[in-house]
């Protein structure tokens, strides 16, 4: 067999490869023309929507046609993200969507509008698909299970509060150590200075019984800054429990407002390719 042979053999599938690719920019241009947005997105998801491919390559040519776009897939989503940033402001209108520097086809998505919101997941333009944040969504879930009263951190608050009470009793009995201290400060000073042996041979006894209860509460007063460091700390993490309990209270009347549950709402996520491509009809 000749080049030549070999070549006209091969003619046939490489040109109607060529064609494929030609024949979906020509719609690709054309719907991004007419800004028929819907049909945008089922030409950008052809294994999804199985449009104008055989059956047979439908992978294999969805793959390659992907491929076609990648330098300008940026462009694409700077074109499509307003129709969707919209869309998805009017359906949840309790989350926040904000841009991720120098990427335009991902949107960080946060439960809230509140100082300090959390994010649950990403927004990819493109696919109109969010990566959920399990971790938060599970915690959520999880929160609505509890009884009246109860928070997922009820049981470290205690614990925590319980420390607290141990700390700042140590502070407060300072000044009965100090006290004690004088005192002590002015029985060794009187056994000092007296002359008589009014003590007689309890003296020293007595002045070593003293020195051995100012040392046990000198060590213990030098233990102040570390206590008084050990209690901030623990009132600080005790603010940051707190401040998780109460965002996920927040979080959860917030989902509640407008779904049932939290897993009707994370199946709403999860189905806005599908809501909002019917939505554009």
């Amino acid at each position: 067999m000749t080049i030549q042979d070999t070549q006209t053999r091969l003619q046939p599938e490489l040109i109607t490869q060529i064609e494929h690719k030609i024949f979906y920019l020509q719609k690709l241009e054309s719907a991004i023309k007419d800004n028929r947005i819907a049909q945008v997105y089922q030409l950008l998801d052809l294994k999804k929507n199985h449009q104008d491919i055989d059956k047979k390559d439908e992978v294999n040519v969805a793959e390659n046609l992907s491929t076609m776009l990648i330098d300008i897939k940026e462009k694409i989503a700077t074109f499509l993200a307003p129709e969707l940033v919209n869309y998805f402001a009017e359906t949840f209108n309790f989350l926040t969507l904000e841009k991720i520097i120098d990427d335009p086809i991902h949107y960080d998505v946060y439960l809230g509008d509140w100082w300090d919101h959390r994010k649950i997941g990403i927004l990819n333009v493109l696919s109109v698909s969010i990566v959920i944040n399990d971790v938060i969504i599970s915690e959520i879930i999880a929160t609505a299970k509890l009884s009246e009263g109860e928070t997922l951190n009820t049981n470290q608050i205690q614990e925590t509060n319980k420390i607290i009470s141990g700390l700042e009793a140590f502070l407060f009995d300072n000044t009965k150590r100090s006290l004690e201290l004088q005192v002590i400060e002015d029985q060794l000073s009187e056994i000092t200075s007296s002359k008589s042996g009014l003590f007689g041979r309890s003296d020293k006894t007595t002045r070593e019984a003293l020195e051995k209860k100012q040392e046990l509460l000198i060590a213990t007063q030098k233990r102040i800054p570390e206590v008084q460091q050990k209690l901030t700390k623990q009132k600080n993490e005790l603010l940051i429990l707190e401040k998780d309990d109460a965002l996920r209270q927040l979080e959860l009347q917030a989902i509640l407002k407008h779904y049932e549950n939290v897993p009707v709402f994370v199946t709403a996520l999860n189905n806005i390719y599908d809501s909002y491509v019917i939505q554009l009809g």
